[in-house]
Formats: C-alpha cells, sequence, structure tokens
C-alpha cells in the first residue's frame, strides 16, 4: 500500500489515503505531479521517496523535492539525501503533497497522532528575513526533526532560491526556494516517533558487501576518503570541467586547485550525512566554528563550481562561500555567476556580496547560457557530449547527475581496467573517448540514461550506483524485493526508468514545453575548447541531433511530449485514470 498525505496551505486541511499504487514500484513524485497538472493545479510542491529510499542501506538516503520551477517553467525535480527520506518512512509516509498559497508567512509542521501522519499549518514563529540556520535553530528541539526552509530571497521569490533542509542539503537547481516564497511557506518541520530504524539481514547484507569493496575501486574510495568527491577540479580535466564559465581554457582556479588544501577546514568525514550508508561522499568543510556542521557539506556544484567556474583561487574564501549559500538558500551555481558578472568580492561581508549580486543579476548571464532556463552545471557538454545530450533533453533541466559522466568511461581511467566495466550498459571494451558523440554512443546513452531514471523512481543514490561503483543492478532489485515483498528484477529498472521519464515529459507537455526546450547553448556548437587533449573540440550539430532522435525514439517522445498511441503514452494515461479515482477529493 502507498500512503500519501496532502495539506493544504490556503485551507489549513490535510487528508492522508493509503492505496493501491496503480504503478508499483513506480516514480510516486512524477506520477502525483501529472495528477495535479492534469487537474489545472500549479501550486504544489511534492516531497516523496522511492521505495527503498529511507531503510538503513547503502545508496538509499535520497528524496526528492518537485514543484514547478520558476526557472524553465517546466517540473524541477531535486534529490535531496541526508535524512529527509528516513524521515518520510519513519512518518509512515511514500509523499507528502503540500498545495495552494497561505495569505501570510506560514509554517507546517508533520508529524505522528494516532499512529497516522497529521499536518499543522502555523503562522510563521519565525522572520520571514531569517537565514536557514537561524530558523534550523528556533524550531529544532531534536537531533531527529527534519527542517526544510528557504531564505530572505526565497521567500521574496527570487529564482535563485533553493530549500535546504537540515542546514546543508539543498535543492540544486529549478529555483525551488522561490516556490516556498510564493506558497508563502517559510518552513517545513517534520518530526517523526522515536526509535532507530534496523536493517533487514538482506539490506545488512548488502551494505557490508559494499563497504568491502570500497577500496578495491579507485572511484569509490575516492569518494570516501577525505578530501571527497566534491573537491574534484585538477587543471588536467580542462574540457570535462566547465573552466571560466565555459571558456575551455585553464584558468587559475582549476590550475591552482588542490584538495589537500580545505583538510585544515574538515569538519566531517560524511559519516554523519546518510545514515546507513558507508559511502560518506559528503564531507563538510567550515571557517565558522559557531556554524552548525551540516551547514559545511559540500557537494559537487558548490566550492569546486566556485573554482572552476569563477576562478577563485582562495580556500578560505570557497569553504565561506559554500556554506553561505546554504545558510542564505541560494543555488550555488546561480550565486557564483552572478557574484562573476558584478565583480563583488567583498571578503568582511560575503552574504551581503551575493545577496547584492543576485539582485543585480538574478537571471546571470540570461538565456544564452541556460539549458531549460537553468545554471548549467560544471561539466562541459563540449568534453562530456553523452552527458550534454542529458542536460539538454531530461525533462527537469540539466541536472549534473542525470546519467553517469563520460569522464567515467574515458580509457584512461584507472578503474577502466576492471574486467567488463560497463559492457551491460553498452560501453564498449576499453571505454568511449571523451569529446566524442558517434552513433556507437546511443546505446550506452539510453542504458546509463534509463538506468540512473530508473534508481531515482527507486529512491537510489547514483554516487553508489552502478555501473562505476559497487552497487549492481541486481543488488538494487533485491533490495526491492526486500522492502516490497514482490517480485523484481533488474531489467524492471530501466522499466521504472522509462515510465518515469515518461510522466515528466508529459507534465512538462502539460506547461507548454516542446523539443524547442531539448537544446544545448550555441556556444557549445560553435566555440571549441581550446586548451588541454580536447583542444578543438565542439559538439557537432548533426551528432546531437543523431543522439536525440534515437533517444526520442525509444523513449516514445514526439516534438510535443509523448508520441500518440505509444505503449507510454497509453500507460500514463491509465495511471493518471486510476489516480484520479484513488485521489478523489485530495486536492484540496
Amino acid at each position: 500500500m502507498t500512503r500519501v498525505l496532502v495539506a493544504s496551505m490556503a485551507t489549513g486541511k490535510s487528508d492522508v489515503r493509503d492505496f493501491a499504487w496503480p504503478l508499483p514500484n513506480g516514480p510516486i513524485h512524477a506520477a502525483l505531479a501529472h495528477r495535479w497538472l492534469a487537474a489545472g493545479e500549479r501550486d504544489f510542491l511534492i516531497i516523496a521517496r522511492g521505495p527503498v529510499a529511507g531503510f538503513p542501506v547503502v545508496g538509499a538516503q535520497v528524496a526528492t523535492i518537485t514543484a514547478i520551477s520558476p526557472q524553465s517553467g517546466g517540473l524541477a525535480e531535486a534529490a535531496v539525501e541526508g535524512t529527509l527520506a528516513r524521515m518520510l518512512l519513519r512518518l509512515g509516509l511514500d509523499a507528502l503533497v503540500i498545495q495552494g498559497r497561505a495569505s501570510a508567512p506560514s509554517g507546517l509542521r508533520i508529524s505522528v497522532e494516532s499512529r497516522r501522519p497529521t499536518a499543522t499549518l502555523e503562522g510563521s514563529t519565525v522572520d520571514v528575513a531569517s537565514g536557514v540556520w537561524a530558523t534550523d535553530s528556533a524550531l529544532r528541539r531534536s537531533d531527529d526533526d527534519v527542517i526544510a526552509t528557504t531564505g530572505e530571497l526565497g521567500m521574496a521569490g527570487h529564482q535563485a532560491a533553493s530549500v535546504v533542509v537540515n542546514n546543508g542539503f539543498p535543492t540544486a537547481q529549478g529555483g525551488l526556494g522561490a516556490v516556498f516564497g510564493r506558497m508563502n511557506l517559510k518552513y517545513l518541520m517534520l518530526s517523526g516517533p522515536p526509535g532507530a530504524l534496523q536493517p533487514t539481514p538482506t539490506q545488512a547484507r548488502v551494505t557490508e558487501d559494499y563497504a568491502s569493496a570500497i577500496d578495491g575501486n579507485p572511484l569509490t574510495a575516492s569518494e570516501r576518503n577525505f578530501p571527497g568527491f566534491a573537491l574534484w577540479p585538477a587543471p588536467e580535466l580542462v574540457g570535462y570541467a566547465g573552466s571560466q564559465h565555459f571558456a575551455g581554457s585553464v584558468g587559475p582556479g582549476l590550475a591552482g586547485f588542490s584538495g589537500q588544501d580545505f583538510m585544515p577546514f574538515a569538519l566531517d568525514d560524511g559519516t554523519q550525512a546518510c545514515p546507513g550508508c558507508p559511502q560518506a561522499c559528503l564531507k563538510s568543510f567550515g571557517v565558522d566554528p559557531a556554524a552548525p556542521v551540516d551547514g559545511g557539506r559540500a557537494h559537487q556544484l558548490g566550492i569546486s563550481a566556485f573554482a572552476s567556474q569563477g576562478d577563485e583561487t582562495d580556500p578560505t574564501r570557497m569553504v565561506a562561500f559554500n556554506a553561505l549559500c546554504h545558510d542564505l538558500g541560494v543555488e550555488h551555481l546561480a550565486a557564483e555567476e552572478s557574484l562573476a558578472l558584478s565583480g563583488e568580492s567583498d571578503d568582511d561581508d560575503m552574504a551581503g556580496a551575493i545577496i547584492r549580486a543576485l539582485t543585480l543579476y538574478p537571471e546571470g548571464s540570461g538565456a544564452s547560457m541556460r539549458i531549460k532556463g537553468m545554471a548549467i552545471p560544471p561539466f562541459d557538454p563540449r568534453g562530456n557530449q553523452g552527458l550534454g545530450v542529458g542536460f539538454a533533453l531530461n525533462p527537469t533541466g540539466p541536472r549534473y547527475d542525470v546519467l553517469e559522466h563520460d569522464i567515467d568511461f574515458d580509457s584512461v581511467q584507472p578503474w577502466m581496467e576492471r574486467e567488463g566495466i560497463g559492457r551491460e550498459f553498452g560501453i564498449p571494451l576499453g571505454g568511449l573517448r571523451l569529446g566524442t558523440l558517434t552513433q556507437e554512443r546511443h546505446k550506452s546513452l539510453e542504458l546509463l540514461w534509463l538506468a540512473w531514471s530508473g534508481l531515482d523512481a527507486l529512491g537510489i543514490c547514483e554516487y553508489a550506483a552502478p555501473p562505476t561503483r559497487e552497487l549492481t543492478l541486481p543488488s538494487v532489485a533485491e533490495l526491492v524485493r526486500d522492502v516490497t515483498g514482490e517480485d523484481f528484477n533488474d531489467t524492471d529498472i530501466y522499466d521504472q526508468g522509462r515510465i518515469r521519464l515518461a510522466f515528466l515529459r508529459q507534465c512538462n507537455a502539460l506547461l507548454g514545453l516542446d523539443s524547442s526546450d531539448d537544446v544545448l547553448p550555441e556556444h557549445f556548437h560553435q566555440s571549441p575548447i581550446r586548451e588541454g587533449r580536447l583542444a578543438g573540440v565542439v559538439v557537432d550539430r548533426a551528432e546531437f541531433q543523431a543522439a536525440a532522435d534515437y533517444l526520442y525514439a525509444v523513449l516514445g517522445w514526439d516534438a510535443n511530449g509523448l508520441t500518440p498511441g505509444h505503449e507510454l503514452s497509453h500507460r500514463v494515461t491509465t495511471v493518471n485514470q486510476e489516480l484520479e479515482k484513488q485521489l478523489e477529493g485530495m486536492i484540496l
């Protein structure tokens, strides 16, 4: 059974319902978003978990936040790590849908009464101008509480605002903080019943097997060990890294970067970030001893983007910038770009400099360097041409984790020496060269995208996932069987990925997006990489279009959404009709 709680910001009413989900193990957030859009609703935000998410097992600490993006006008989704998924599980919830607009700044509390989750709407007990950390501190009663909030810019509707969970787990793209502001939702506080979740024997074995294999895999070892996967820039990565706002040259930030320079600022090795996951990706770094440890969580779009794109060379400033974006509730990519445009560099008031820059340049450099209105992660589509196709076609914008990065299959990588790596995903023996998009990539693009899309639907973090890390598709399928008791195999993961993308594609169609939005900026077709082993490379238009056409065909897409009469179009319609019956009266 699936349990969904709907809470209205306009009326304070809420409703919780248990029902048989019409799409077993399917993408709850995407199907619910489609149902609300099909009903004509636009003010909603969905927080959901996949069937595995929240359990104490490797890679399962990820939830999804979904809403209409003020940046694209289409749907945005953000994978949020930490304890949010675990809290949803403890509350007995698969999804929380918040809808409507409150008449004044408000807070929403979710707790359990008589063994059922309940929602309580209240006038905000904190000032709307309060930062993320101050809001969290004012509300928190227990270390187990989960608090999601945004800052002053978010409450003012700034499109670069983020939602930040537990001080340092943000929505990286899509402007979801502005959705909080539009709904007059200053904070969401979730408090579950006491008691720790214990792993099942299957979960314990899968986690132990993964942990024992980390040291034997250079990639997983580099993620777990300090300085960690968030501090990745290096001069030899020009062309892979989006240096100097995609100039294609080695700037000072890329040339002088060393992860070891950040070790004096280390606060946590990542073991406190995601309960039950030995991969321990999300390290914390800080310069302010009074700041919360989670306030320094380093994700891949924070410190490294400030270095590679913004040419910052001072580790102290980079660590401070990363933490301040969390505290202000603003997206790191947007803040970095606006700072570069404004020339603001006030060390004594970096927070003020970020706010002033975002106020002056709310859309950064503008549409010419955006995909679906969103800032592009610092991974150059000319070097990562497979990833670039994913950036362009992904319905929810250029997520940096839309599919495995091209560099992970580059023939020079040490893990490519491992026997058979990536072969089941269409990767040929010896890997694929960076900066290419020939026809031999098409099948691998399909399988890699569908696999990671399926993992998104199931609630599995890609940074513990196959093909280059130590979870495998069969082990993920085993975890699904373990928590659901239903038959499920590794090929079903691809099917979940396909139907998830179908729902997201159709959501965008309802919002007016079409194939004209599935493009890269002209810069990547016209301006070659200037330096390094990829010098001279651009994205060939014909090769890009051939890859896009191939993916449209295998995904059942056409220029305006889903191909009429296609099996996936029929499935989306059928599920939506069933949800309409199951959720009757729940759209409050």
